[in-house]
């Protein structure tokens, strides 16, 4: 049988057909696959192939397993606040920031187009100027808007009503509605007085009342500025006497900086706004005059604004609370007012035929301009809507921790 035999399975196996129960072909003794040369083999062999074709094709009519698709899932949709937010606060802020952006690129082209060309270009600066002061008056309304819709006005009620920090936040507010009055009247002086070169009977009578009114506002600011810088004295005496460099001694130190600053920041816009009644309120004055009154006024809302900010830096140093939404937004506030003030001493210079220190105004300008409009890009990321961000994280090491509430919770004023 040796060659006739291809068997797979040797004889005698036990093995049986599986397909084939009860047939005469499922003899035990009989090989699954037989030689070619068998006499039963082609019958075998055909049955084989019928049953291998039969497998082949329930596995072929098998349905296959459906692997679903991946679902993406639904956007989330914007909450109310959301949408607010962006039209109250991030729209108008990146509006201005974009604006100041594009704006300060073609400057910089025309002031290079100027140096290139190598002649002094002063109309061209002169022209310049008054482009700037036209585009602060477009943009820092849209900052004003968006501050006053923001978490930069929203006070933490956190601390009792004796507290420092409640006097401080009151006055933090106090002064952001001044500067909120302060810029239309200024702006519309200034361009009075540099641009359109006639000042009306309205405008002068709105800077009277506006200085007298900010004098007798900004007073108590002063007061205040003063009062606090005591409380900082034994503080300083501290950091003084210690030779230690924790987290806690930096937060006393830059507390104490802070105020400082506040307090001189405070005490010289309050001695300039003092001394511009002497240009501003001049009954014949010419357009000297109203030009110093013009810049006096631009200058002493750059420093009220950069006291702003400080004090917002100063109440998380100091006190643990948060207040990054109004430092962000006041100091880019504070750049726009420099830039303000810078444009006139531009027009200044320019006008009296100095090219270089022109120029020299002219970058200063820009320089301000950019870090603004960076600061307004910056604040849409740090603002939330007013009143919809509830109690912030507090500083564990302020230096001087605010007295709470009596009906505030502890885990709520902890620092």
């Amino acid at each position: 049988m040796g060659p006739r035999l291809l068997g797979l399975l040797p004889q005698q196996s036990g093995f049986s057909n599986p397909f084939t129960p009860g047939s005469s072909d499922s003899d035990p003794s009989v090989p699954l696959v037989l030689g070619v040369n068998s006499d039963r083999g082609p019958m075998k062999w055909m049955k084989v192939q019928a049953l291998i074709s039969v497998l082949l094709l329930g596995v072929a009519a098998k349905p296959k397993k459906q692997i679903p698709e991946p679902q993406t899932p639904a956007p989330e949709q914007p909450t109310a606040d959301h949408v607010k937010f962006q039209d109250l606060v991030a729209g108008p802020l990146k509006t201005a920031s974009d604006l100041v952006d594009d704006q300060v690129d073609t400057f910089l082209q025309r002031v290079a187009d100027v140096v290139s060309n190598g002649d002094e270009g002063n109309k061209e600066m002169l022209t310049m100027a008054t482009d700037i002061r036209k585009l602060l008056a477009k943009v820092v309304p849209m900052l004003l808007s968006a501050r006053d819709n923001s978490s930069a006005l929203d006070v933490d009620t956190r601390p009792s009503n004796r507290s420092q920090a409640t006097y401080a936040q009151d006055n933090l507010l106090k002064l952001q509605t001044y500067t909120g009055w302060a810029w239309p009247v200024i702006i519309d002086y200034t361009k009075d007085a540099y641009d359109d070169k006639e000042l009306s009977d309205d405008i002068k009578a709105r800077m009277m009342r506006g200085t007298d009114g900010s004098l007798s506002y900004l007073s108590s600011v002063l007061v205040y500025a003063w009062t606090a810088a005591k409380f900082q004295f034994p503080v300083v005496e501290e950091i003084m006497q210690t030779k230690e460099s924790n987290g806690e001694i930096l937060m006393k130190a830059g507390c104490a900086a802070s105020y400082a600053k506040l307090l001189g920041d405070i005490t010289q816009m309050y001695a300039d706004l003092s001394d511009s009644k002497q240009e501003c309120f001049m009954k014949d004055g010419n357009f000297t005059d109203w030009q110093k009154c013009a810049y006096d006024s631009a200058d002493s809302l750059y420093k009220v604004n950069l006291a702003i900010a400080e004090s917002s830096n100063a109440m998380w140093q100091c006190f643990g609370i948060y207040w990054g939404c109004s430092q962000l937004i006041n100091q880019a506030y504070a750049d726009l007012s420099k830039a303000l003030a810078a444009s006139m001493k531009m027009t200044d210079s320019c006008t009296g035929g100095d090219a270089e220190l022109c120029r020299s105004y002219a970058f200063q300008v820009l320089g301000v301009l950019s870090q603004g409009g960076g600061l307004m890009e910056s604040a849409t990321d740090d603002c939330s809507l007013k009143g919809a961000s509830g109690d912030s994280p507090l500083n564990p090491w302020a230096a001087t921790p605010f007295e709470k509430r009596e009906d505030a919770s502890e885990t709520s004023t902890k620092v």
